[in-house]
C-alpha cells in the first residue's frame, strides 16, 4: 500500500472530464484514459528519482553463494521491493556516511531471466553488507495492494489509488494525448507544453525541498570536487602535497 498522499482514479476521470469539456466517457473513450494515463504515470515515474518510490540504501547482506550477484526483480528478489534501476550501490550506509564508497556494478540478466546486478570486485564477497539505492518498479508498487492489473484506472484489479504529485500532470497529459488523438495536434502540443510545464514544477518542488537529491546517495562527485574539499571519495583526508584545485 502507498505511504504518500493519493487521489482517487474517479476524481483524476472527472478532472480530465472538464478539462476536455465531456459531460461523459463512452466505453471505448473510457479505455482510451485509462491506457493514456498510465503511459503518462510511467513517463513521470521514469523522469525523476521520486522520494516516494526511491529506497535509499537499503541493507543487504552478501554471501558466498550470490557470486556478486543479486537478483533485483522477481522471484528470489534479494531486495525488499522490485526495482527498476539501481542507482548506487555504497560500502557503508549512505544516509550515515559522508562521501561513503561504491562498488562499481553492472545489470545483467540472471540465469533464470531475472534483472540482476553484478558486483565488479576481485574477491567473491561473503557476508558483507552492501547498501542499494534504487528506484521501485511501478508496475509492482500498483499491485502492491489488491490491483493486480499493474493498471491505475477503474476496471476490475486496477488501483484506484492515483499518486497526488502525479495527478495534474496525467490528467494534463492525457488531455494531449487525446486531442492528438482526434487530429487537434496544434492544440494538443500547446497542451503538451503545459504538461511538461506541471510536471517540471513538480520535480522543482521536490528539489528545493530539504535538497535530498543533492548529495551523493545520488549524484556523482568528481575526483577534482573531492579534492577541493581535501578528501577522498571515501571520505578520509587528501595528504597536503596531493590536495589541488582542478
Amino acid at each position: 500500500m502507498s505511504n504518500y498522499p493519493t487521489a482517487t482514479y474517479a476524481n483524476l476521470k472527472s478532472r480530465f472530464q472538464a478539462l476536455a469539456g465531456l459531460e461523459s466517457l463512452q466505453t471505448t473513450d473510457a479505455g482510451f484514459l485509462r491506457d493514456l494515463v498510465n503511459r503518462r504515470a510511467r513517463l513521470a515515474h521514469e523522469r525523476y528519482p521520486w522520494p516516494q518510490f526511491t529506497v535509499i540504501g537499503e541493507q543487504v547482506a552478501v554471501v558466498t553463494s550470490d557470486a556478486n550477484r543479486l537478483r533485483i526483480y522477481g522471484t528470489s528478489n534479494k531486495l525488499a521491493s522490485n526495482a527498476n534501476v539501481v542507482f548506487r550501490i555504497h560500502k557503508s550506509d549512505p544516509s550515515t556516511t559522508r562521501y561513503p564508497e561504491e562498488y562499481t556494478y553492472y545489470t545483467e540478466l540472471d540465469s533464470g531471466g531475472f534483472p540482476s546486478i553484478k558486483i565488479v570486485d576481485p574477491t567473491v564477497l561473503n557476508s558483507v553488507n552492501i547498501y542499494v539505492t534504487y528506484r521501485k518498479d511501478l508496475r509492482s508498487e500498483i499491485n502492491s495492494g489488491s490491483a493486480t492489473t499493474g493498471y491505475y484506472g477503474d476496471e476490475s484489479g486496477d488501483n484506484s489509488a492515483v499518486p497526488n504529485f502525479f495527478l495534474e500532470y496525467l490528467v494534463q497529459g492525457a488531455y494531449a494525448d487525446f486531442l492528438r488523438g482526434d487530429g487537434q495536434t496544434s492544440k494538443a502540443a500547446q497542451e503538451e507544453q503545459n504538461a511538461e510545464a506541471i510536471l517540471t514544477l513538480e520535480i522543482d518542488m521536490v528539489r528545493e525541498q530539504g535538497r535530498q537529491f543533492r548529495n551523493d546517495i545520488l549524484q556523482y562527485r568528481p575526483p577534482s570536487q573531492f579534492a577541493r574539499h581535501n578528501v577522498q571519495a571515501g571520505g578520509s583526508p587528501i595528504s597536503p602535497g596531493v590536495a589541488n584545485v582542478q
